[in-house]
């Protein structure tokens, strides 16, 4: 930034009264106000929660939109991964990634997270995370918008869609750095009716409502898992039939411009491939993963998004015993020693492919996991646009 930028930021600051310090505080503390707000926004959510009590013009900075960019901005990096225990109540736990992945030989600690939503054995499916905020769908006919860190969320209103047997509504959340607004695209699938197309709402975060847009690409039907956010587009691993030939491409819709577009996946080897390709995001890369032969798990990494030289095969991971049973889901995270958090029956598993050896997490209050995700901690509000 500027400095004739940070000079205006400063004045709007003075001007909307988010700082207020008289002369005497100013000069028994000796600190500029513009330190003030660089201290605190590389300060965790926790204590941020706690220092909003310290003074009304605290409170009002900790609150302002720019001042929660501005910490977003210094903790994109600062990732907790939640996880939906196997239990018959509904059971959500957190805990630090960078714990979970350094302290592999003791337990890391977790904190339970109190689900909004007070229904306790309907579990609801995680379908992604956008700068803090957790999406889950309920039932398929609405979602829940909550960021955890700040214990506050925000459920959409419903779809209303002509729902029967055999029907699926597949999720995705992205935000739009145009209209700086969070939104979820619902894509409606009916195989009762293969050869119609799939319909398609936005939710948007700022005006809480849903609309149609444009219906999802003719004859091709999304898999049933979420929409996974890169680069402004949300993407779907995606079935479409060629005549008598059944394929899969990822359909990518920019949430912006709430246009469609196909994008190749790598060049691998279908025919030896005994799974339905998934899609997950690593390190703010589009990523693929599938079952090669039961043997192993092969991940593969769109380096430069839309440009299909770029993918490159990130990581092959060998199968542990019962592959019959079980399959590897995720990769959640590659750490910067390129070790791979996975989830294999049920547990947490970490790939080191320097050694190819394997590391289980052991989590405090807990074993067992149905679902996880990664999210970062924020300020970021459902509530507040």
């Amino acid at each position: 930034m500027s400095s004739s930028s940070q000079g205006r930021r400063r004045i709007d600051y003075h001007q909307r009264g988010l700082i207020r310090t008289s002369s005497m505080e100013m000069e028994q503390a000796f600190i500029p106000e513009e330190l003030v707000v660089e201290i605190l926004s590389r300060i965790p959510v926790k204590c941020l929660l706690k220092f909003r009590c310290v003074c009304k013009s605290w409170n009002s900075l900790i609150s302002d939109s720019y001042f929660i960019k501005k910490h977003l901005h210094h903790f994109t990096h600062h990732n907790r991964i939640i996880l939906s225990a196997t239990t018959a109540e509904f059971h959500l736990n957190s805990c630090y990634l960078n714990s979970l992945i350094s302290s592999t030989s003791s337990t890391t600690i977790s904190e339970h997270l109190n689900y909004p939503v007070k229904n306790k054995y309907r579990h609801d499916g995680i379908v992604g995370s956008c700068d803090g905020l957790v999406c889950f769908a309920i039932k398929g006919d609405c979602v829940l918008l909550w960021n955890p860190s700040i214990r506050v969320s925000k459920k959409s209103p419903p779809l209303g869609n002509n729902w029967r047997p055999g029907c699926f509504t597949s999720f995705g959340l992205g935000y739009d750095h145009v209209k700086q607004d969070y939104k979820v695209v619902a894509v409606f699938c009916d195989p009762n009716h293969f050869f119609s197309e799939s319909k398609v709402k936005v939710y948007s975060m700022a005006t809480n409502s849903w609309r149609k847009i444009q219906d999802f690409p003719h004859g091709v039907t999304p898999y049933q898992n979420s929409g996974k956010f890169v680069t402004g587009t949300l993407n779907w691993a995606s079935n479409f039939t060629l005549g008598s030939t059944s394929s899969w491409i990822i359909v990518s819709l920019d949430l912006q411009k709430e246009s469609y577009r196909e994008i190749l996946p790598p060049d691998y080897e279908k025919e030896e491939t005994s799974s339905t390709p998934t899609l997950g995001v690593l390190n703010e890369c589009l990523c693929m993963s599938y079952d090669h032969k039961r043997t192993h798990f092969v991940v593969w990494l769109m380096k430069d998004y839309g440009v299909t030289e770029s993918w490159i095969k990130l990581v092959t991971v060998p199968y542990l015993p019962n592959p019959e049973d079980f399959s590897y889901s995720g990769p959640y995270y590659v750490s910067e020693k390129g070790e791979v958090l996975l989830m294999f029956e049920f547990d947490l598993v970490l790939f080191d492919p320097s050694d190819r050896s394997f590391k289980y997490p052991r989590i405090q209050n807990g074993k067992g996991w149905f679902d996880a995700e990664v999210y970062v901690e924020t300020l970021v509000s459902p509530m507040k646009h």
